[in-house]
């Protein structure tokens, strides 16, 4: 997924966003924003263990106002996240020859990136279309009992992971 979280962007969402009372002012604090995932879950994480602060050098009021700016800066990121997802979903949606019933956005965690379901009910010849179109494999195999999922999974040019499915009744089981 990319990255947009640019100062700029991150200090506009700092300016837009209310800071809690007791904490340290952002603009006081001595270290920059964060712009990973693993640097947004740091902050969270120590927020929540205040049997480690005194090993982080930090007082208390830097410690909140750090983790108040790193989740400005999470939902940042997968407001990004969700807005990219859909973007390719309208270019799916605008060039696929067939539609499906259902369009799902999942965005998990930030460095996974968005994902799109695209759901085709009881219509395998539809996700085969849909495969052809967007140069990917179809997978046949069992989905329980009694049924078939038929698949495709690939990314898009802006490198956004999508599936399309459909499940549909399999071959009878003899007894």
């Amino acid at each position: 997924m990319s990255n947009y979280l640019t100062e700029d962007r991150i200090a506009a969402a700092l300016a837009a966003a209310t800071q809690p009372k007791g904490e340290t002012p952002w603009r006081l604090l001595l270290t920059k924003p964060p712009t990973t995932y693993a640097d947004v879950r740091s902050a969270l994480t120590l927020a929540r263990m205040p049997d480690a602060w005194r090993f982080s050098g930090k007082d208390e009021r830097t410690i909140l106002a750090e983790a108040s700016r790193a989740e400005v800066v999470h939902g940042l990121a997968r407001r990004d996240g969700y807005l990219q997802a859909l973007a390719a979903a309208e270019h799916i949606m605008s060039t696929t020859p067939v539609l499906p019933v259902d369009i799902d956005v999942r965005l998990a965690e930030w460095d996974n990136g968005p994902h799109l379901v695209l759901t085709f009910h009881k219509r395998p010849d539809q996700v085969r279309t849909f495969a052809a179109h967007f140069g990917t494999d179809v997978n046949e195999h069992p989905h329980g009992e009694g049924s078939i999922r038929v698949d495709t999974f690939g990314t898009t040019e802006s490198g956004v992971r999508f599936e399309a499915y459909t499940l549909v009744d399999g071959p009878a089981v003899a007894e």
